[in-house]
């Protein structure tokens, strides 16, 4: 009876360490979305930051508060500039018309012949389903130091 039990608790764990391959596809899908939404902004692309995006979105940088048009204005402040984003360490919870996650962005950033390597964040994101795609709803984005 006592092996039963021990062998009983050793499938248990076993099969709860099992990857969900819908979990997978759709945190894949929430990473993309998010680094597409961050080449866009990169482009000044409002049309495609709108289409990724939910109806009210916000964006929350370093304690300022932007929506897309004025996320683009910012960034037009800028010298021109080339982006590389890569993501890490996402941990996603996802269920049938709303997700969040948290992650490591890093940006490469090349200004005028000069690249800034590698820079820092740590975000926050919300998405929910909207016309049956996921769109991002909100960002919290954090510098690293």
């Amino acid at each position: 009876m006592k092996k039963l039990i021990i062998a009983a608790a050793i499938l248990s764990i076993l099969f709860s360490c099992q990857s969900d391959p819908e979990n997978i596809a759709g945190k894949d899908k929430l990473k993309a979305l998010l680094a597409s939404y961050y080449e866009a902004l990169a482009k000044k692309d409002t049309a495609k930051m709108r289409a990724l995006t939910a109806t009210g979105f916000i964006l929350y940088d370093e304690g300022v508060i932007y929506n897309n048009e004025s996320a683009v204005k910012m960034v037009e402040q800028l010298p021109a500039f080339t982006a590389a984003f890569k993501f890490d360490s996402l941990n996603t919870h996802i269920d049938e018309r709303n997700a969040s996650a948290y992650y490591l962005r890093e940006a490469v950033f090349t200004m005028q012949d000069s690249t800034y390597a590698p820079v820092k964040f740590l975000e926050s994101a919300t998405f929910n389903i909207e016309n049956g795609e996921w769109k991002i709803r909100f960002i919290h984005s954090s510098l690293r130091k």
